[in-house]
């Protein structure tokens, strides 16, 4: 029967027998012997009995703890190498884990751990300890098998020498391969059953070994058996290869051999005897052994190479390691701390606290008071502040020092880490300053008033001093916010854009990102910045008393349009902006565009309202007006119908009235439909050669009505025809539009039309001497539903002048106004005479 081999033994060490429970349940699926016990006595005495594969062992137990318990279980030879897993139900803390290594734990894991954690860890170290038990038990039986071996080819040695006459038939039933051969040729004399198997011929006999042989050539056989006839010296070998042929093929193979001398009576060499033991089995046994063994080296290797990343890694996330003694001076190098501050090795030991050179001055008072609250109360030392970096840049570290106490209860030391956390807290003062930005750009929509907030909340945290520029619809530049972290230099930072040249062509500033739409930073701005683009001496001034050693520039956009820029500077060389600024200053120039645009469009749709209930009012008192008189002249008409008293002249007349109300109904619907084309862009034109000086005095004729009854006496000056290919039903449209208005404003006065063609275009001006229009208001009386004056007192639409801009700049041609208020317009046409059309774009208001 097999014997049966004992699990591997875990050895688990707690003072409380529940927790003893809970491993071995964890360890269960892993099938192995968990041996408890409850104190570092009574474990060192399990450890007198028997080897465990890991050790579990508890950090904190009364009397003899599990750090002085791993220490002396380290000191024993025996037990150095067994692995050791501390185990504590205290929270995490630097101090103990650094102990417990020091003490010789390879891990240490805390309270509540995970059952799959330890299970992994455990299993690997059974893993480890069953393969190291297997490895010694196969040496040992193969050490075993060659001592056996080498007994018996000693007892086969000493019985050819006493037994010679018994030798055929011991040599023939030997369990290894013996073979005679005579003179210096190696001619065979005998070969037993197992060498001819081995050889795989069965002919040998009477051949030389190299005739026989031919294949092994080449493999320092023959010369070992010369060697041996020439010097009559033997020669054994172990498992030495030999390539022989089996069944056409080469097969590698493995010998333990001895070539005797056989001696004549004279000592002569008469033949050699050679006797053979394949051990090709256990030399392949031996070779996987190895490569076992060899593997379990290089898994241990890995082991040892893991637990020491994982102590670099401990050290890296730490960044800066420090210890001091018991009253808080420093007592060791940081190699750590100089590394990242620069500060050298005798300053950082200097007994009166050199390393506070290090933190920066608004943060020292603090950051010593709660070290000595620390050392006295002796409690965990927690602390936030900024250390000067190398390259003299202040980064935001967190500090934490835990105090190391004794057996006796007295602090030993302290030892503590400082970790950078500046990308964290950068991080969460982004977040923080962007979400108040977006509180005051959303807490009104009066932009003009919020950016100043803004700009507010920018200085002095992300900048020194900053400013916002939008730009006007005619093309400029308006500052409408600025700050200054000194408050008497805001008019300066105003005064700026009084000194700037706003050259569209500029290779960088701020006119080169307002025409690009990209951002612009510069960490370090050079001196010749200063003088680009400043407008004389005076700027340059300005921006030196402001100061300028760092700027951003972003662009404000909003769905693909630029409204404007934010720049931001700062003024001395302490700060300078990095990456993650420019990418905080972009989120915050979005907002703001977003913000202004957001405000601009409810403005205009504000203004689009009011100007709606504008027009619906007086559209519908427009189209009332031609109804009322045409309602009453049809009522009368009826009632003289009625009564038989209708005459010719009367019925012609009430007509006459209706028909004039029908065409004035007729003229607001059509412009009505114009303007719904017009928005629609399907404003169609019919070209054809017209004359334009014929056009005019038509239409001229055809309101002498309206103009005698304005009082308005109308002359037309075309002394000759003007010819163009143009649209004539639009044409006279123009016109038309041109003199009712002239009609309506002329207060009575005199009207003139004059047509002229010069340069291949035509001229037509309308000129009227009645209330004329203010200077504000020429820039607008071409748009939709615009007036200059009341429409109460004048009436109408508000679409003539418009629907008249829309068809001359389809035609190709422009029209514009001139007017001096008291004294009258003129507006003034000029169409090119061949067809030159433009599409007219279709309006969104």
């Amino acid at each position: 029967m097999p014997r049966s081999i004992a699990r591997p033994g875990v050895l688990a060490v707690d003072d409380h027998p529940t927790n003893l429970v809970t491993l071995e349940a964890v360890l269960e699926p892993l099938q192995v012997r968990v041996v408890k016990a409850t104190s570092g006595e009574q474990a060192l005495r399990c450890l007198l009995q028997e080897d465990f594969a890991v050790i579990i062992l508890d950090a904190r137990m009364p009397g003899m703890d599990g750090f002085e318990t791993a220490r002396l279980i380290r000191q024993r030879a025996r037990h150095r190498d067994t692995p050791i897993i501390l185990i504590s139900a205290w929270h995490r803390d630097e101090s103990s884990i650094i102990q417990g290594y020091v003490e010789g734990a390879v891990d240490y894991l805390t309270k509540p751990f995970e059952p799959e954690v330890l299970r992994a860890k455990v299993g690997l170290f059974v893993e480890l300890f069953e393969q190291d038990r297997q490895l010694k038990e196969r040496a040992a039986r193969l050490r075993d098998a060659q001592a056996e071996l080498s007994a018996r080819e000693q007892a086969a040695l000493m019985e050819a020498e006493v037994q010679r006459a018994r030798l055929h038939a011991a040599f023939t039933q030997a369990p290894v391969a013996i073979a005679l051969l005579k003179g210096p040729t190696h001619v065979y004399e005998y070969a037993n059953p197992l060498y001819q198997r081995i050889i795989g011929q069965r002919d040998l006999l009477g051949r030389p070994a190299r005739e026989a042989h031919p294949e092994i050539d080449g493999q320092h056989v023959f010369e070992l058996m010369d060697h041996v006839f020439r010097t009559g010296e033997p020669v054994a070998g172990k498992a030495i290869p030999l390539e022989l042929e089996s069944d056409g093929q080469r097969e590698t193979s493995f010998f333990d051999f001895v070539y005797q001398p056989v001696s004549r009576s004279d000592g002569s060499t008469e033949g050699l005897f050679i006797c053979a033991s394949e051990v090709t089995r256990q030399m392949l046994a031996r070779l996987r052994a190895e490569e076992l063994s060899a593997r379990l080296q290089r898994q241990h290797e890995a082991l040892q190479e893991s637990e020491e990343r994982f102590r670099s890694l401990t050290h890296a996330v730490s960044q800066i390691v420090w210890t001091t003694d018991a009253e808080g001076r420093v007592s060791s190098d940081s190699p750590s701390w100089r590394a990242f501050t620069g500060q050298p090795r005798e300053k950082y030991l200097d007994v009166r606290y050199g390393w506070l050179e290090c933190i920066h001055p608004e943060d020292r008072g603090r950051t010593v008071r709660q070290w000595v609250e620390s050392l006295r109360g002796r409690k965990v030392f927690e602390s936030e502040h900024r250390v000067r970096r190398h390259d003299g840049k202040y980064r935001y570290l967190t500090a934490r020092g835990v105090p190391v106490v004794g057996r006796d209860g007295e602090v030993r030391e302290w030892v503590g880490l400082h970790i950078d956390i500046t990308e964290q807290r950068r991080s969460e003062q982004a977040s923080s300053f962007l979400a108040r930005a977006s509180a005051l750009l959303s807490a009104s929509l009066d932009y003009e008033a919020t950016l100043g907030n803004v700009a507010r909340l920018v200085v002095p945290g992300l900048a020194d001093w900053c400013a916002l520029d939008l730009q006007t619809s005619d093309g400029g530049l308006q500052r409408v916010a600025a700050a200054h972290r000194e408050p008497d230099k805001v008019e300066g930072v105003h005064a700026l854009l009084d000194h700037f040249s706003l050259d569209w062509n500029a290779r960088r500033g701020l006119p080169k990102v307002l025409r690009t739409g990209e951002s612009e930073w510069m960490p370090t701005v050079p001196e010749s910045f200063l003088g680009e683009g400043a407008r004389d001496e005076h700027q340059v001034r300005l921006l030196r008393e402001l100061g300028f050693s760092s700027y951003v520039c972003v662009p404000l956009l909003s769905r693909g349009r630029i409204l404007g820029a934010l720049s931001l500077v700062f003024a001395k060389g302490e700060r300078e902006y990095d990456e993650r600024d420019l990418r905080l200053a972009e989120d915050l120039g979005r907002r703001v565009a977003s913000s202004v645009d957001n405000a601009r469009l409810f403005r205009e749709a504000r203004e689009a309202v009011q100007v709606r209930d504008e027009f619906l009012s007086v559209a519908s008192h427009e189209l009332k007006t031609p109804l009322t008189p045409l309602r009453l002249k049809l009522h009368s008409l009826r009632q003289s119908a009625r009564k038989g008293e209708v005459g010719q002249d009367a019925l012609l007349a009430h007509l006459d009235v209706a028909e004039r109300q029908v065409s004035r109904l007729s003229r607001l619907i059509d412009s009505l439909l114009d303007v719904s084309r017009i928005g629609a862009g399907k404003l169609e034109l019919d070209w054809e050669e017209v004359d334009l000086a014929e056009l005019v005095r038509e239409v001229v004729t055809r309101f002498e009505p309206q103009a005698t009854k304005a009082r308005c006496p109308v002359t037309v000056h075309a002394p000759r025809p003007v010819i163009g290919q143009w649209d004539r039903m639009r044409l006279e449209q123009v016109v038309t539009n041109l003199l009712s208005n002239a009609l309506k404003y002329g207060a009575g006065k005199p009207i003139e039309l004059s047509v002229s063609g010069q340069a291949g275009h035509a001229l037509l001006l309308v000129r009227d001497s009645g209330i004329g229009i203010e200077p504000g208001n020429l820039s607008r009386i071409f748009e939709r539903f615009e007036r200059a004056v009341s429409e109460r007192h004048y009436g109408g639409l508000g679409l003539g002048l418009y629907i008249t801009r829309q068809i001359v700049e389809a035609l190709g041609g422009t029209v514009q106004a001139q007017s001096t208020p008291g004294e009258g317009s003129t507006f003034i046409v000029s169409l090119p005479a061949q067809a030159t059309a433009h599409p007219v774009p279709s309006s969104s208001h």
